[in-house]
C-alpha cells in the first residue's frame, strides 16, 4: 500500500507490485496513517479513524476521542481482521473488530510512546515493539477467547520475524544485532555492526539506517552506512542468518542510491523506496544462495 503526498488516497499493490485498487479515503489531512489486509483498509488522521473495503465502501469510523484519545495511535490490521490499536495517551492496547468496529477487548500497556507493530507472516500473533528506553519492551499479542494476551520477547527492539516465522530479529542504537529462537528467546547468534565477519573493505565504522529485514530464513538484508557520511552514502548488505556472516554487497542495476528498504512478505524477495525519486522497486534473489561463500553481486531479477 502506498498514499498519496496531496490527497487522502491508499494505492493497494499485489506481491508482484501490480495496482489492485486506488481507494480514496474521507479524511481532512492527506498525512495519514494507513493498514491494509486483502480486504479492508484501516487509516487514521489526528481526529479520526475509518475502516473500508478496497472498493471505499465505509465500515465504520471513529473519533479518536471516543476510543480514548491519541490521535498520534499506532495500529495495525492483522489477517483475522482484528485492528490493534496503541493508544498513547491511555496507554492502554485495544483490540477492534475491523469489519463492525466493535471492541473486543482492552488493557493496560505501559511504557513509551512511540510504538511500531510488526506483521508475522504465520498464524495470528503480532509482533509490537515499544520504543526506548533501552532496551526498548517487545511482544507478540494476540487474542485467547476475546481477551488480549501478551507474549514478552526477549532482546533489544524488535526489527522482524522469518518466513517460517521461528525466528526473530532485534537491532540495538549502539549496532547490536541478534537473532533469536521465537519459542525460547534463545539467542541464535549476535554480533556488532563493527565486527561482522567478511563485512566489505573501506570505513572502520557503519551504523544502521533502516530496519534489518529476513530475506529468506537463510538470509538478513541490512541497510548501513559509515558513521561519518551522510545518509545517502548508504550499502544493502546481506548476512548470513546463521553467523551473522556478510554474504554479499547488493549493487542494484540502476544509478540511483539504495533507498530504504522494506519486506514484501514473500521469500526471496524485498522493496527498496526512494523519496527523491519517488519510486519503489521490488527485488528478488535469483535462488542460488545458499549459506555458502559468495563474494561479489547479487544477481537479481
Amino acid at each position: 500500500m502506498v498514499t498519496e503526498p496531496n490527497s487522502a488516497t491508499v494505492n493497494l499493490f499485489d506481491h508482484e507490485l501490480r495496482r489492485v485498487g486506488r481507494v480514496a479515503v474521507p479524511l481532512d489531512d492527506p498525512q495519514m496513517n494507513v493498514a491494509a489486509t486483502g480486504q479492508l483498509v484501516a487509516a487514521g488522521d489526528k481526529h479520526q479513524i475509518i475502516v473500508l473495503d478496497h472498493r471505499g465502501g465505509i465500515h465504520w469510523r471513529s473519533d479518536w476521542d471516543r476510543l480514548g484519545g491519541s490521535a498520534d495511535a499506532g495500529f495495525h490490521l492483522d489477517g483475522e481482521h482484528v485492528l490493534w490499536v496503541r493508544l498513547t495517551d491511555t496507554k492502554e492496547l485495544v483490540a477492534i473488530d475491523a469489519t463492525t468496529g466493535k471492541e473486543i477487548h482492552r488493557t493496560p500497556l505501559p511504557g513509551p510512546e512511540a510504538a511500531m507493530f510488526v506483521h508475522r507472516p504465520v498464524d495470528t500473533w503480532t509482533g509490537l515493539t515499544l520504543f526506548h528506553p533501552d532496551p526498548s519492551p517487545a511482544m507478540l499479542v494476540g487474542l485467547d477467547a476475546e481477551h488480549i494476551a501478551l507474549r514478552p520477547l526477549t532482546g533489544d527492539d524488535l526489527a522482524g520475524f522469518s518466513p517460517a516465522g521461528d525466528h526473530y530479529l532485534t537491532m540495538a542504537p549502539d549496532g547490536f544485532l541478534s537473532v533469536r529462537d521465537l519459542t525460547t528467546g534463545t539467542m541464535i547468534v549476535e554480533g556488532h555492526l563493527e565486527d561482522l565477519p567478511d563485512m566489505p573493505p573501506g570505513p572502520a565504522s557503519w551504523r544502521y539506517l533502516d530496519r534489518a529485514v529476513f530475506v529468506t530464513d537463510e538470509l538478513i538484508l541490512i541497510d548501513v552506512s559509515t558513521a561519518d557520511l551522510p545518509d545517502d552514502a548508504e550499502d544493502h548488505l546481506l548476512l548470513s542468518a546463521r553467523g551473522l556472516r556478510c554474504r554479499s554487497q547488493v549493487r542494484y542495476p540502476h544509478p540511483y542510491r539504495s533507498g530504504a528498504i522494506h519486506p514484501s512478505q514473500q521469500p526471496g524477495r524485498w522493496l527498496t523506496r526512494h523519496h527523491q525519486q519517488d519510486q519503489l522497486r521490488l527485488w528478488q534473489l535469483d535462488g542460488r544462495l545458499d549459506d555458502d561463500p559468495l563474494p561479489g553481486q547479487v544477481p537479481l531479477l
